[in-house]
């Protein structure tokens, strides 16, 4: 069974030099000028979708996603470099977290790897 987390987003070279540079969340399976997919685990992929919906409010959706970091200090510098913050770390279900945002603002959860 394969499966897709969808994320919409108005600037698709800014959004994939993000997830790609910055997260570096996986290998890029897909590049168009539509949609960028990058392989996430076996059958699970992250899609960034171009839509130019000028609707799309990011931050206050209900949704968001989380990703395992093995260094999240070395994410946060990679963040501080193109001007985007981790928030202070928590602790989430027994594990330490900080929160994000991508450049379009859709929130994301970074969780430490064991």
């Amino acid at each position: 069974m394969a499966h897709e987390i969808i994320i919409l987003v108005e600037n698709l070279d800014a959004s994939r030099y993000f997830y790609r540079e910055v997260l570096q969340v996986g290998p890029v399976i897909l590049d168009s000028n539509s949609a960028v997919v990058f392989g996430l685990a076996p059958g699970l992929v992250l899609v960034l979708e171009r839509c130019a919906g000028g609707y799309m409010e990011h931050a206050s959706g209900a949704v968001r996603f989380a990703l395992e970091c093995a260094d999240i200090e070395a994410l946060a510098e990679r963040m501080k470099k193109d001007g985007g913050t981790l928030s202070d770390p928590f602790e989430r279900l027994g594990r330490t977290c900080c929160r994000g945002c991508d450049p379009e603002g859709n929130p994301f959860l970074v969780i430490r790897k064991p």
